[in-house]
């Protein structure tokens, strides 16, 4: 019975989100927990405004301006992916559903990287750049990572659930969201077949 209860506890960590550890210091500049709130809902075409052209992390908006430091040193900026489809992917090196989404993120990369597809992970460690590249390097990542110690991204998606991920279409705009582990399941294939066409 014992073991039963340890096996029944330990999958429900690996397929629950994480959250950020109560011993964390908030990042400068981030929000408290208690203070991010789910956003509003988007204005239907109905109300005036089409999804296409509404601004917000819901499905069917444009995604709004973010810019960041990657691994590489090099800097990553969603406005300038037009043309190409991002998965964008918000994680840490500590949270276990994040390390279990990996390789499911590393496939999806290959497998469609020249299609003009790109995964693109946003690590949340404030445990500084040596620390997940190392990370990087034992989990075998080669897609890009950027560092946002600081959770713009985070307060942006208004979520403290990690690992949270969308897929920005070709023109920018957001067509598939989800709160926790990703598995490429027949919403996400279908989405990313249509994003990619």
């Amino acid at each position: 019975m014992r073991k039963f209860l340890l096996i029944t506890m330990m999958v429900s960590v690996v397929l629950t989100a994480c959250k950020k550890p109560e011993n964390a210091k908030p990042a400068a500049g981030s929000l408290p927990e208690n203070n991010i709130t789910k956003p509003s809902p988007q204005k239907t075409e109905a109300e005036g405004v089409t999804p296409a052209t509404s601004t917000g992390t819901s499905v069917g908006s444009m995604m709004p301006a973010y810019k960041v430091d990657l691994l590489d040193g090099k800097t990553f900026d969603v406005n300038a992916e037009r043309g190409n489809v991002v998965f964008l992917n918000l994680w840490a090196t500590w949270c276990g559903p994040c390390r279990f989404e990996i390789p499911e993120l590393q496939k999806l990369h290959d497998e469609y990287a020249a299609k003009k597809f790109k995964v693109v992970g946003v690590s949340l460690d404030e445990s500084g750049k040596d620390t997940v590249q190392q990370f990087v390097t034992e989990q075998k990542m080669t897609y890009p990572i950027a560092l946002d110690p600081e959770g713009k991204l985070a307060n942006i998606f208004q979520t403290t659930v990690i690992p949270t991920s969308v897929l920005i279409d070709r023109k920018g705009k957001i067509v598939w969201k989800r709160y926790g582990a990703v598995s490429v399941d027949s919403e996400l294939k279908q989405a990313l077949d249509e994003a990619l066409k």
